[in-house]
């Protein structure tokens, strides 16, 4: 009796373990990730100029149901400030009025997914559409592509951008392998494919400025033109490419270590730079950074499956030479922040996955 027992338990155990050899030889084989062994900066506490706080806690949420994911925002010149939401629409709202909410107003919708926005000096607003690519929506509301591809190859993940004084556009390509609907993978593989351009409305010219970039994101130009700054929101660090001077065309890290993964970045009229920290540094991307094998496996999962290990709130302000004025953060008002935008003594916050945007005094 025992002896058949141990067989049948046997029997069960060589059952179980080849259904777990199938299970993962089969997300093997249907995986489109094609993992690179990379090594990731030491993990950075929420300490000293990053310590933890709850300064966003007074945030008070605006525009509530006007759509999800409200990722980016930009001040026009009419003084409104202008989002985007996930299903494709443009809006815009009055940042002064007593009733903000009051204020939504519906401009367009680009058909696809705006992410980044910025105006030119002739108050066109120009689009970083991660489906339709590159856009400009004039005055009227009108909408008209300007880019959608390199060398032949379409443009998979256009990001975010920034408008130079003489009206070249300035933007990313946050990966050439996946694109918004599965962009995890990206972060699964870390094949590093992200890339930065240059677009030239006079000529229609596109130079590539920058490339192995691991997702590169949230774009910014300096007052006088000198430089951009990029975030690398893979390695949780900002990068510096020279525009001009003896080291124009070369690139150097402007901050890394950072606590949290980089989205959007905004110049305000200060020379403050302010950025987003989306997420706090993912610990089961950076642990699994040496196993490409597990890495493949995971890529056969969904990517909706795959869910952020963290959800927490946190914004930084910096200074021309990347050091901290602002540490904000928040554990439960506000997360996944993409952008911060002050204006009028209030600090405006927007998000990938919040379905309004939050206001705050800011001190």
């Amino acid at each position: 009796m025992l002896s058949s027992v141990t067989n049948a338990i046997k029997s069960l155990l060589y059952v179980l373990v080849a259904g777990i050899f199938i299970l993962i030889s089969s997300l093997y084989i249907i995986s489109d990730v094609e993992p690179v062994i990379w090594q990731p900066d030491p993990p950075r506490a929420l300490e000293g100029v990053y310590a933890q706080n709850n300064r966003l806690d007074a945030l008070i949420p605006i525009l509530p149901n006007q759509g999800n994911g409200p990722e980016d925002m930009a001040l026009g010149p009419d003084g409104m400030i202008y989002t985007a939401y996930e299903n494709g629409d443009i809006v815009l709202f009055d940042p002064t009025a007593a009733d903000i909410n009051l204020t939504a107003k519906l401009v367009n919708n680009t058909q696809g997914r705006p992410l980044g926005l910025r105006f030119n000096a002739q108050g066109d607003l120009i689009i970083a559409d991660a489906i339709k690519g590159l856009l400009k929506m004039d005055s009227s509301g009108r909408i008209s592509i300007l880019v959608t591809e390199y060398q032949g190859e379409r443009l998979r993940f256009v990001d975010h951008l920034a408008v130079g004084n003489d009206g070249i556009i300035y933007f990313s390509d946050a990966s050439m392998r996946f694109g918004m609907h599965n962009f995890v993978y990206d972060f699964i593989e870390t094949s590093m494919t992200g890339r930065v351009f240059a677009f030239d409305p006079r000529t229609e010219q596109l130079t590539l400025l920058m490339d192995n970039l691991f997702f590169a994101n949230g774009v910014a130009i300096d007052e006088q033109n000198d430089y951009l700054l990029v975030n690398e929101t893979g390695k949780s660090r900002i990068l510096k490419y020279a525009l001009t001077g003896e080291s124009v065309g070369t690139t150097s890290v402007f901050i890394d270590e950072l606590p949290g993964m980089p989205d959007n970045i905004y110049r305000d009229p200060y020379g403050a730079y302010w950025v987003g920290l989306i997420n706090l540094r993912d610990p089961l991307v950076e642990k699994l950074a040496a196993y490409p094998f597990v890495r493949r496996v995971l890529g056969g999962i969904p990517a909706n499956w795959f869910q952020p290990s963290s959800e927490y709130g946190m914004v930084i302000a910096l200074d021309a030479s990347g050091n901290v004025l602002e540490n904000l953060q928040t554990a439960h008002a506000y997360t996944s922040i993409t952008t911060a935008l002050p204006h009028g003594g209030q600090l405006f916050v927007s998000s990938l996955r919040q379905d309004h945007i939050a206001v705050m005094p800011l001190d």
